[in-house]
Order: C-alpha cells, then sequence, then structure tokens
C-alpha cells in the first residue's frame, strides 16, 4: 500500500491507510463496564470460564494483550473444551507477535467450535500475516460463506489479500463489496483511494478519501488518506493541514510525524521538519523511516556528524537497507570520505537489486570515485 517515493533523500513510503489489521476497539467505557461486570461474577464464582473469556476479550479490545492472554488462558483451564476461549487467547498471542501459537489456536477454536464465525476470519487474517495470501483469501471466502456477520470484515481482508498479490480489480470489487454490506463504513474507502493513487487515477481516490472523512470525520483514517493524495498532487500546504488533523486526532500515529517532516523540510521549515522526527523517534525508537529523513535534514543543514549518526542509525536498523547505504555513500563523499563512500556503494551493488535509484545512485558514485 505504497504511494510513492517523497524524494529519494528520504525514501518515505507513504501507506495510505493507517493500518491494514489494526484491531478496532469498541468504545473504552463499554470495555470497562464488561471487565467490571466480570470481574465481580469472577469474585464469586472463580471457576466461570465464560466471564474469563469476556473480560478477556475486553482487556485484548483495550488492547492490553497480556491481561486478555491471563484471561483466556484461565477460561481454557477451567474448561478445555471451550472453543471461543481458544480463539480469544488466539487473538492475544497474535497480537503479541507470536504467529505459530495464535495460528494453533485458531485452528482448535474452530475445531471445538465449527459454527463459530469469527475464529475463520482470524485464522486467515494470520495467514495474511504471515503473507500466504493465497491460504488467506481462501480463509477469508470461508468467512464469507460460513458467517454472513464476518462478511464486511472478511471482504475488506480478501481484497487486501488480493491487492498484495497485486490483483486490483478483484480488490475494488471486494472493497465495493463490502461498501455495499457497511454503507457507513470508512475503511473500504480507503483502501480504495490506495488502488487508485497507485493507478495515478488522483481525482478519483481523493472522491474515495473524502467520503471517508464524511463518514467518520472523527476518524484519523479518511485525513490521512487526503494527505497522501494531496502530496502526490505536491500540494504541500493542504497536505500539512490534513496531516495536523491526523495528529490532532491519533497523537500517537509516528508516521504522521515523518511525513509532515519530509513536506515541512521542503517547504524549508527545518525546525519543525527535525521537531516532528525527534517525536516519531520517541514514539517509535526503532523507526528507520524517522532516523533516515532526520539525516536528509542534518545533511541539508551542513550538520554532517548529526546526519551520519542517523545513517548509521537506520543501518543498524537495517543492514539491507539500499537507500540508506547509498544516502550515506553521498554524505561520505560530501565529507570527503571515499574510502568509506566506496564501501557503501558496493554493500549497495552486493545485495539484491530492490531499490534503482540506490543502485543508479552507486554505479555513478564508484564511477566518480575511479
Amino acid at each position: 500500500m505504497i504511494c510513492a517515493s517523497v524524494g529519494r533523500a528520504f525514501g518515505l513510503l507513504c501507506s495510505v491507510t493507517i493500518a491494514v489489521t489494526v484491531v478496532a476497539r469498541a468504545d473504552e467505557a463499554s470495555n470497562d463496564r464488561v471487565i467490571a461486570e466480570k470481574t465481580e461474577i469472577l469474585a464469586v464464582d472463580p471457576a466461570n470460564a465464560v466471564a474469563y473469556e469476556l473480560r478477556g476479550e475486553a482487556w485484548y479490545l483495550k488492547h492490553d494483550w497480556n491481561r486478555a492472554f491471563e484471561d483466556c488462558s484461565m477460561a481454557i483451564r477451567i474448561d478445555p473444551n471451550f472453543g471461543r476461549a481458544y480463539h480469544c487467547r488466539g487473538r492475544a498471542y497474535s497480537a503479541k507477535g507470536d504467529r505459530d501459537h495464535a495460528m494453533a489456536d485458531y485452528n482448535e477454536a474452530i475445531r471445538l467450535d465449527p459454527a463459530y464465525g469469527p475464529s475463520y476470519t482470524s485464522r486467515a487474517e494470520e495467514y495474511f500475516n504471515k503473507r500466504d495470501f493465497d491460504l488467506a483469501i481462501a480463509g477469508f471466502t470461508e468467512s464469507i460463506e460460513r458467517s454472513p456477520k464476518q462478511a464486511y470484515r472478511a471482504l475488506v481482508m480478501r481484497g487486501e489479500a488480493y491487492a498484495a498479490k497485486g490483483d486490483a480489480d478483484r480488490a475494488v470489487a471486494d472493497y465495493g463489496e463490502a461498501m455495499q454490506r457497511n454503507p457507513a463504513a470508512a475503511w473500504p474507502y480507503e483502501l480504495r483511494s490506495t488502488i487508485r493513487l497507485n493507478k495515478g487515477d488522483l481525482d478519483a481516490a481523493l472522491d474515495d478519501c473524502d467520503s471517508a472523512v464524511r463518514l467518520e470525520p472523527g476518524n484519523a483514517g479518511g485525513h490521512y488518506c487526503r494527505a497522501m493524495v494531496f502530496l502526490k498532487k505536491d500540494d504541500s500546504d493542504r497536505t500539512i493541514r490534513e496531516l495536523d488533523d491526523v495528529i490532532r486526532i491519533m497523537p500517537s500515529f509516528e508516521r504522521a510525524y515523518v511525513v509532515r517532516a519530509v513536506v515541512l523540510h521542503r517547504k524549508g521549515d527545518d525546525k519543525r521538519a527535525l521537531a516532528d522526527l525527534d517525536e516519531a523517534i520517541r514514539l517509535k525508537p526503532a523507526n528507520l523511516e524517522a532516523y533516515h529523513s532526520r539525516a536528509g535534514v542534518f545533511r541539508d543543514l551542513g550538520r554532517h556528524d548529526r546526519a551520519l549518526a542517523d545513517y548509521n542509525e537506520a543501518i543498524r536498523l537495517d543492514p539491507k537497507s539500499q537507500l540508506a547505504l547509498a544516502n550515506r555513500g553521498l554524505l561520505y563523499m560530501m565529507m570527503s570520505d571515499p574510502k568509506h563512500a566506496r564501501a557503501d556503494f558496493s554493500r549497495v551493488l552486493a545485495l539484491p537489486p530492490s531499490d534503482k535509484w540506490a543502485a543508479d545512485t552507486a554505479r555513478e558514485g564508484l564511477g566518480f570515485l575511479k
């Protein structure tokens, strides 16, 4: 889900949707109410597996993966044949990044309770997370056929799987059907905008983003969607305004700070650009894009030592980043260090080709250094 690169000095990848597999959080008050109610039940009935499972689901919706895992595991210990508890624990495993145990729990949930639709959707999403898109598509199709209540989400996610395989037409068809199933939802419009943006149909992409904002004005996704279209249109001011809204709604979304920083730098507002990149790194310390982009700002400001430190960190996070290696090589040339520049350019060309700009830059750099 990439719109384009915003200047090869930065190499920013502009995802239109904020996240593909974000878990929908129910109302916080509702989650808290469920937790309080089930806690009261468990105080007088500590062997109530259903209460543990329901409290675990509420913890999961609050993104407290550890407590969700503990409650769902307790439900299984009390009742080893409780299929929904395995589904609950599988989602906690998945959120914690343990894909294999998540898949095992989903399989067990389906074996024990084959009529429970969410287990099929979650298992298909795990295939998607593993990038096994063919199995994901088959799984989402099974979910749609078995459980009408799961059809909306399964259609959106199957569209994502088709998009990941490069089948834009089937992806758009699934997004369209999802819109019919849930006319009030913004998500399919945001995703369809990505397809249209990648095809260069910017006006149609913007129409989809506008629909997303109209349907869910308090959701950051539609504003981020519009920001990416304005970015592609080279409309810096409107890009920044939309990203301002994204950050106001979702101040923890680090990518919005990185994108805004790149646009601010292009406008010459390096002070704000650096502040945004500092915040992105604070929010996500292992943020390769933020380090790489901040290095570009420092390099353009002539602060070569700071730029080098950030390129070093970006390469430490991803030693095979051809973009970071090529840019560090250019920086070494600016610092009159041909030995290290040559080494970086050679490393780029020794890697499997994945970035044409980096490879071309490395070849030109080596030619210049001969």
